[in-house]
C-alpha cells in the first residue's frame, strides 16, 4: 500500500511540474505577444505624427506661398497704374531694378539673381515672388516685350528650420473692361440736338485706332438735329446686333467702388488724375424714381449707375460711364465734357438724349488708368512639385 501511494504522490508532482513550466511558455509567448502589438502601434503612431507633420509643414509653405503670389499680384497692379504704359506689362518686364547683374530677367531658379517683386516673411516661412513673361505664344519667358497683356508670378515660399518649400506660378492679365465699337454705345435710340454738340471716336490720348461715333444696337437708331461735330472711324452713326452685357459688367466692379451714391450730387470731385476710383449709384435702393443727377461734378475713373442717369452743367469725367438705364446730357451751364465712353441700356430699349453743349471724347489711356483699378485677373494657377 505504501508503495502506491508513494507513486501516486510523485506522479501529482510531476504533472504540477509539467503545468508550471507550460504556464512559464504561456506567460511568456503572451507577454512577446503584446510587446510586438505595442510596438507595431507606437511605429504606426510615429509614423503618422511625422507624416501629419511633413503636411503640416509642406501646406504651410504653400499657403504662404499662395498669399505671396496675391501680394505681388496686387503690388504689381499698382506699378502698371503707375506707369506711363498701364495697357501692357512692357514697363514692368524692362524694369532694371529687377533683373539683376546679368541685366535678364531670367525668372526664378536656384541661383536667380532677379530681385523679386514682392518678398517677405510670414510665419517663420520666406516667401519671394519673381515676375516674368508668360509662355503663351508669341511671348516667351526671357521676352521683355508683353503681346498679349498676360505675365506670370512665380512664388518660391520656404522654411530653413524643416525645409519645406512650394512654389506656386499663376499667369494674370490686365482688366481690359467691354470692348466697345464706339464713343457711345446704347441699347435705345440715341437722340442728339444743337450745334455745339461734339463726339470724337479718334483716341484723345493717341494710342488706340479710332471708334466710331455712336453704335446702337437695332432696332434702335441715331436721330441728330443742329448739324452736332462728329468726327471719327466711321464717323456717321451706326447700328446693328451687337448686344453688351453692361449689367454683366457693373455686377462685377461695383464691389470694388470706393463711393456710393444714394442721393442726387452737386459740387463734388471724385479721385484725382493720379488716382483712378469707382463710383456706383443703385437708383432702386434707396429709391430715386428721377434717377442719378450730377451737377458740376469732376471725376477720375469708373462711373457706375444700375438705373437712369441725369448729367447736368459743369460735368466732367475721364473714364468709362456705365448705365443700365437711359442717360440724358443736358449741358447748360459750363457744358458737358467727358473723356472715355458712354455705354448704355439693358435688354430693354433706354434712351441716350445729348442736348446742349457736350464734348465727348474717346479716350483710351483714361479707360485703361480706370479698369487699372481692378484687381489683375488669374488666367491660370498651377504648384510646381519638387
Amino acid at each position: 500500500m505504501k508503495f502506491f501511494q508513494t507513486l501516486r504522490n510523485r506522479i501529482c508532482i510531476g504533472t504540477l511540474k509539467n503545468q508550471n513550466g507550460f504556464i512559464l511558455i504561456a506567460a511568456l509567448t503572451l507577454l512577446a505577444a503584446l510587446i510586438l502589438v505595442g510596438a507595431t502601434a507606437f511605429l504606426v503612431a510615429s509614423t503618422n505624427v511625422k507624416v501629419g507633420g511633413n503636411f503640416r509643414t509642406n501646406q504651410i509653405a504653400l499657403q504662404v506661398a499662395m498669399a505671396g503670389g496675391e501680394r505681388a499680384r496686387e503690388l504689381l497692379r499698382q506699378e502698371n497704374l503707375s506707369t506711363g504704359d498701364s495697357s501692357t506689362f512692357n514697363d514692368e518686364l524692362s524694369n532694371a531694378q529687377r533683373k539683376g547683374q546679368n541685366n535678364a530677367l531670367d525668372g526664378y531658379t536656384a541661383t536667380t539673381d532677379d530681385q523679386p517683386l514682392a518678398t517677405g516673411t510670414i510665419n517663420g516661412v520666406i516667401y519671394s515672388a519673381y515676375l516674368t513673361n508668360d509662355t503663351i505664344a508669341p511671348d516667351t519667358i526671357s521676352s521683355e516685350t508683353d503681346t498679349n497683356k498676360k505675365v506670370m508670378i512665380t512664388t518660391v515660399a520656404t522654411k530653413a528650420s524643416d525645409n519645406s518649400k512650394a512654389v506656386v506660378q499663376m499667369v494674370v492679365k490686365l482688366y481690359t473692361g467691354v470692348s466697345s465699337p464706339a464713343t457711345i454705345y446704347s441699347k435705345g435710340d440715341v437722340t442728339g440736338n444743337g450745334s455745339s454738340l461734339t463726339i470724337n471716336g479718334n483716341d484723345e490720348c493717341g494710342v488706340e485706332t479710332a471708334l466710331g461715333t455712336i453704335y446702337t444696337k437695332s432696332p434702335a437708331a441715331t436721330g441728330l438735329n443742329g448739324n452736332p461735330t462728329l468726327s471719327g472711324s466711321p464717323s456717321a452713326p451706326a447700328t446693328g446686333t451687337l448686344d453688351l452685357g453692361i449689367q454683366a459688367m457693373i455686377d462685377a466692379l461695383k464691389g470694388s467702388a470706393t463711393y456710393t451714391l444714394t442721393d442726387d450730387t452737386s459740387n463734388a470731385t471724385y479721385g484725382t488724375s493720379s488716382s483712378y476710383k469707382t463710383v456706383y449709384s443703385n437708383t432702386d435702393n434707396p429709391p430715386n424714381v428721377n434717377g442719378l443727377k450730377l451737377n458740376n461734378v469732376t471725376g477720375y475713373g469708373l462711373l457706375l449707375v444700375q438705373g437712369d442717369l441725369v448729367l447736368g452743367g459743369g460735368f466732367t469725367w475721364h473714364g468709362p460711364i456705365l448705365v443700365t438705364g437711359s442717360v440724358t446730357l443736358n449741358g447748360g451751364g459750363g457744358g458737358i465734357n467727358i473723356h472715355g465712353q458712354i455705354l448704355s441700356g439693358t435688354s430693354t430699349l433706354t434712351d441716350v438724349t445729348l442736348d446742349g453743349g457736350n464734348v465727348i471724347n474717346y479716350n483710351s489711356c483714361d479707360l485703361k488708368k480706370a479698369f487699372a483699378t481692378e484687381p489683375l485677373i488669374v488666367v491660370n494657377w498651377k504648384q510646381n512639385l519638387y
